[in-house]
């Protein structure tokens, strides 16, 4: 990820399998994680309300090294408007459970206090920065 300054290197599955997007491997520790992504496209930037991502229960995995990133999009600018870096274990006790899905609906809003401001990232650089915290605080290879 550019974000990291290069200390994190993505890889991807070769198959969307078991709920896992991306393995990110640090470069420092030698530790990875593993992330879920989901992605919404930014309506009109004057309708800042909520957004809702949805994680199928039958992929919903929760290792202390597991993460979702919930990202909005903003086409227009060719941006990351607003992410949710979320620990997998963490999902449950925020989401809403919906038939077979686990579902978040955060506001994008920096205002907002929501459930889900705790996870609110500013951009990429921030999602990158927690990663990375995180990986140096558990600091043992996964």
């Amino acid at each position: 990820m550019l974000a990291s300054a290069g200390r994190l290197s993505p890889f991807a599955p070769l198959a969307d399998d078991g709920g896992v997007d991306l393995l990110l491997h640090d470069k420092v520790t030698g530790c990875s994680v593993t992330v879920q992504v989901k992605g919404r496209v930014a309506k009109d930037d004057s309708a800042l309300g909520y957004v809702q991502f949805d994680v199928r229960t039958s992929t919903f995995r929760d290792g202390p090294d597991m993460f979702l990133l919930a990202v909005l999009l903003d086409m227009q600018q060719g941006s990351v408007q607003r992410a949710w870096l979320i620990p997998m274990a963490e999902l449950p006790a925020i989401s809403m459970r919906k038939a077979e899905k686990l579902a978040i609906t955060p506001s994008p809003n920096s205002a907002s206090k929501d459930r889900y401001t705790p996870y609110r990232c500013q951009d990429m650089r921030e999602v990158a920065e927690r990663l990375i915290d995180h990986l140096d605080r558990t600091g043992v290879e996964s």
